[in-house]
C-alpha cells in the first residue's frame, strides 16, 4: 500500500509541471514575437494598424499648448457619453506637452513604445513583488503585458493607462516592502496624472502611514503647481470648472465598468446618449463608492503583516479605486493586473484548499476580461445596440456588459473576506 502511494505518482506530477512551464514559456515567446512585429517593427515601416484615436487628443492638447492655448480647448463633454478632447488633470498636460516637438508619425511611434515599455516594466514589477520566486514570474508578466486584453487595448488606441499602471506598480512594491515615503510620492504622481489613484490615500491612513499620506498630498499639490506654471492658472481653472464636472457624471456606456456604469445600465441611464441623470442614482453611486472604499480601508491592518497579505491589501485598494469612480473604461482595467497578481500570491501563500474561493474569483476575472469581453462583447457594435434598443430584450441584453464590473466586485468581496479571515485566525491564536 505504501509502495502504491510513493511509486510513480511524483514523477508524473513533475513531468506535468515541467511541461506546463515549457508551454508557458512557448506562449510567452510567441506573444513577444507578435508584439515585436506589431508594436515595434510595423510602426517603423508605416504598417501599424492601430486606430490611436485616444492619442489624438494628447497631440491636439500638446499642439494647442504650443500655440499658447489651453490643453482643454478642444474638450467637449456634451457631444456623447464618452466625451471628446483632452480630459486628464493639468499635470498630465505637462507630460504630453513635448509631443508638439515631433511630427505625427514620430510622436505616435514614441508614445506606442513608451506605452509598451511601461506596461512590461509594470507587469514585471508586480509579478516579482506578488508571486513566489519558484513561479515563472517573467513568463507570467510578459503574458499579462502582451496578452491581457485591457492592457493590449492601450497599444492599439494610444491611451495613457500604461504610464499610470507603472506608477501604481512601483507604489505596490513600496507598499509591500514597507517604504512609506516612496509609496506616498508615487501615488501622488499617479493622482496627478489621473484623479482615480487619489482615493488610495485611505489605505495609507488606515495603515497609519501619516508621512506617506502627507507625501502623497504634497506631491499631488506640487503637480498642480507645476502644471499651473506650464499651462497657466486659467487652464487649471478650466479643468476644475468644465472638465471635472463632466468626468463625475454617471454614464451607462457599455465600456464603463465602474459601479456607476453598472448602476446606470441597471436603470438604463445615459447608455446611448448623454442623459440628464438622476439625483437618486447619483446618491446610490456615491453610497456604493463609499462602501467599496470603506471595505478597502477595513481590510488594511496597521503593523507587521506578511508580504502576501500586504500585497492583497493594496490589490484590494486598486480594485476599489477602479470601481468607485464614475468612469472606468475597459482599458483602465490594465491596473487589475495588480489585484490579480496579489490575489494569486495570497493563494500561493495560504494554499488552494484554504483560498479556493479567492482562486476561483481570480479565474473568473481573467476569463471575463481575457475571453468573454474580446471574443463576445467587443464584437457588438453600435448598430447592434441601437437595433436592440426599445425591444423586450434590451434590458437583459444591456446587463451583459456589466459582467466585467461584476467579476471585479466579486474579487474585491472575496479578497476582503480572505484578509479579515486571516485577522480572525491571528486574533484567536
Amino acid at each position: 500500500m505504501g509502495a502504491a502511494i510513493t511509486g510513480p505518482a511524483p514523477r508524473r506530477a513533475t513531468f506535468s509541471l515541467r511541461h506546463g512551464r515549457l508551454l508557458l514559456r512557448a506562449a510567452a515567446l510567441s506573444v513577444c514575437a507578435v508584439a515585436l512585429w506589431s508594436f515595434v517593427v510595423a510602426p517603423l515601416l508605416g504598417h501599424f494598424t492601430g486606430r490611436f484615436e485616444d492619442f489624438s487628443a494628447y497631440t491636439a492638447a500638446a499642439r494647442d499648448m504650443a500655440a499658447g492655448h489651453s490643453p482643454y480647448a478642444s474638450f467637449d463633454g456634451s457631444v456623447s457619453v464618452v466625451m471628446t478632447g483632452f480630459d486628464y488633470p493639468p499635470f498630465a498636460a505637462v507630460l504630453v506637452r513635448p509631443l508638439a516637438l515631433l511630427g505625427d508619425h514620430a510622436a505616435m511611434v514614441l508614445w506606442l513604445w513608451v506605452s509598451l515599455a511601461c506596461t512590461i516594466a509594470g507587469a514585471l514589477i508586480v509579478a516579482r513583488t506578488a508571486l513566489p520566486e519558484s513561479w515563472p514570474r517573467t513568463d507570467i508578466a510578459l503574458l499579462a503585458a502582451l496578452a491581457f486584453a485591457p492592457a493590449t487595448y492601450n497599444y492599439w488606441h494610444g491611451q495613457m493607462n500604461p504610464v499610470i499602471f507603472l506608477l501604481l506598480a512601483l507604489a505596490f512594491r513600496s507598499w509591500v516592502r514597507g517604504r512609506e515615503l516612496s509609496c506616498g510620492v508615487l501615488l501622488g504622481l499617479a493622482a496627478g496624472v489621473k484623479l482615480a489613484p487619489a482615493v488610495l490615500v485611505i489605505v495609507l491612513l488606515r495603515r497609519h502611514w501619516w508621512r506617506g499620506a502627507a507625501a502623497m498630498v504634497a506631491t499631488g499639490v506640487a503637480s498642480v503647481g507645476a502644471a499651473a506654471l506650464v499651462i497657466g492658472v486659467g487652464g487649471v481653472r478650466t479643468f476644475l470648472d468644465t472638465v471635472l464636472p463632466a468626468l463625475t457624471r454617471e454614464t451607462g456606456w457599455i465600456y464603463n465598468q465602474s459601479l456607476g456604469g453598472l448602476l446606470s445600465r441597471a436603470t438604463d441611464t445615459s447608455v446611448l446618449s448623454v442623459g440628464g441623470g438622476s439625483a437618486l442614482l447619483h446618491i446610490f453611486v456615491l453610497a456604493g463608492a463609499a462602501v467599496l472604499l470603506g471595505v478597502a480601508a477595513w481590510s488594511v491592518r496597521p503593523g507587521a503583516r506578511p508580504a502576501a497579505e500586504r500585497g492583497a491589501e493594496f490589490g484590494l485598494g486598486v480594485s476599489a479605486m477602479l470601481l468607485a469612480g464614475s468612469i472606468a473604461w475597459y482599458p483602465h482595467f490594465t491596473h487589475a493586473l495588480i489585484p490579480l497578481a496579489a490575489g494569486a500570491g495570497l493563494v500561493a501563500a495560504r494554499g488552494w484548499r484554504v483560498e479556493r474561493r479567492l482562486g476561483l474569483a481570480l479565474v473568473g476575472v481573467v476569463a471575463v476580461f481575457g475571453l468573454v469581453v474580446p471574443m463576445v462583447l467587443a464584437g457588438i457594435d453600435m448598430q447592434t445596440l441601437q437595433s436592440a434598443h426599445g425591444s423586450a430584450l434590451w434590458w437583459p441584453f444591456l446587463q451583459l456588459f456589466s459582467l466585467p464590473c461584476a467579476a471585479v466586485l466579486l474579487l474585491l468581496a472575496t479578497q476582503a473576506r480572505s484578509l479579515r479571515t486571516i485577522d480572525r485566525w491571528t486574533s484567536s491564536a
